[in-house]
């Protein structure tokens, strides 16, 4: 696959979900959402590539409509079933600037990604190296030292998110980062 020959240079990619599987017979996908299935009425366009890097084909978004926790998408160019099975598994990126705008305390998860997370008193744990649902709710999967963390994405345990430093210092709760130690 390659990147289609149109792509701005500028434009910054965000994973935003995942194709499951065709819906009907007339082309449209079944697609699991990273966010909320009523966000993709914001992309006009998505990118359909695999998951390490947005590389693949543009499509603009003809419709969207939620379905429970999945989103239905009419992709302009996949007219039938045939062709949405070819995309099944696909990766679903969209330009950032199409990302529905945040309260004051939310984040999109791709912006904690590379963070340094520092325990309140100084200790450094390590860097953000991925997100993880557990349905309960989000864990920030931290590697730094040799150890991974798993530290729940929750105000309790995440008391200041510095975008500008870099660094998300996170309460020092006992025993929850020296059970390896």
């Amino acid at each position: 696959m390659s990147v289609d020959s149109k792509l701005p240079a500028q434009v910054r990619f965000v994973r935003v979900g995942r194709v499951s599987k065709p819906h009907g017979i007339l082309g449209e996908l079944k697609i699991l959402p990273h966010g909320e299935p009523d966000d993709f009425n914001h992309f006009p366009e998505v990118l359909l590539g695999d998951e390490s890097e947005p590389v693949g084909r543009l499509y603009k978004v003809a419709r969207a409509r939620p379905q429970s926790k999945a989103v239905l998408v009419v992709l302009a160019g996949v007219a039938d079933r045939n062709a949405a099975e070819l995309l099944g598994g696909r990766e679903v990126w969209t330009d950032e600037k199409f990302l529905p705008a945040l309260a004051d305390d939310e984040f999109y998860w791709h912006e904690l990604v590379g963070l340094r997370v520092v325990v309140e008193g100084g200790r450094e744990l390590g860097k953000v190296a991925a997100l993880m649902a557990t349905g309960g709710h989000d864990l920030l999967v931290v590697h730094g030292g040799g150890r991974e963390y798993l530290i729940p994405a929750r105000r309790e345990f995440m008391l200041d998110t510095d975008h500008q430093a870099g660094i998300i210092t996170v309460a020092d709760i006992p025993g929850l980062f020296d059970l390896n130690d």
